[in-house]
């Protein structure tokens, strides 16, 4: 399993029909917001007032272990913990989605991209909608943008090189 496949896995695992207040839904802000003295308090206060398709997003990363990153109240997460030079026009499995909205509600709608095959046949992971599933779309919004996690996942070994494989080079000694 690649840990894109594992992110995919931890999402869908979160996805229900949960809405505002649940304890399904402060359990997750509870997860992605920071500790601190007033925490409690402010994970209550999301969880009955703020929309959690960034929460949603965020928790799957963290529990595939690709960031430790917390939310930041008016600015979530996506462009510090992946940056703007990560967007994308051909997304992967896992990567992040987002509507952009009108000035002054900038970012709308975060998702996981699920399966991409073409901008005519995708799918996607959304929190926080309607029975909050998988979503087939058969069309591109000019107002989504994607980021790729790539630069969250682990190092790749060499072509030719086997976790756990001992070799060794030819003139070279381990100490």
């Amino acid at each position: 399993m690649t840990t894109r496949d594992y992110l995919l896995d931890c999402a869908r695992a979160k996805l229900g029909d949960y809405r505002k207040g649940s304890p399904e839904v402060e359990a997750l802000w509870s997860r992605v917001l920071e500790p601190g003295s007033d925490a409690a308090k402010q994970v209550k206060a999301y969880a009955k007032t703020k929309d959690w398709c960034g929460g949603f997003t965020l928790d799957a990363l963290r529990e595939a272990r690709l960031t430790d990153a917390y939310w930041r109240d008016g600015s979530g997460y996506v462009l510090r913990v992946l940056g703007a030079r990560t967007a994308v026009k051909v997304p992967k499995p896992g990567d992040i989605g987002i509507r952009v909205g009108p000035k002054g509600h900038e970012v709308y709608h975060h998702f996981i991209v699920e399966e991409w095959r073409d901008p005519n046949d995708w799918t996607s992971l959304d929190g926080n909608t309607p029975t909050a599933a998988r979503k087939r779309h058969s069309s591109l919004d000019p107002t989504i943008v994607f980021y790729s996690i790539e630069k969250l996942l682990p190092a790749q070994p060499e072509a030719g090189f086997v976790r756990g494989q001992e070799f060794s080079v030819p003139g070279i000694q381990d100490p």
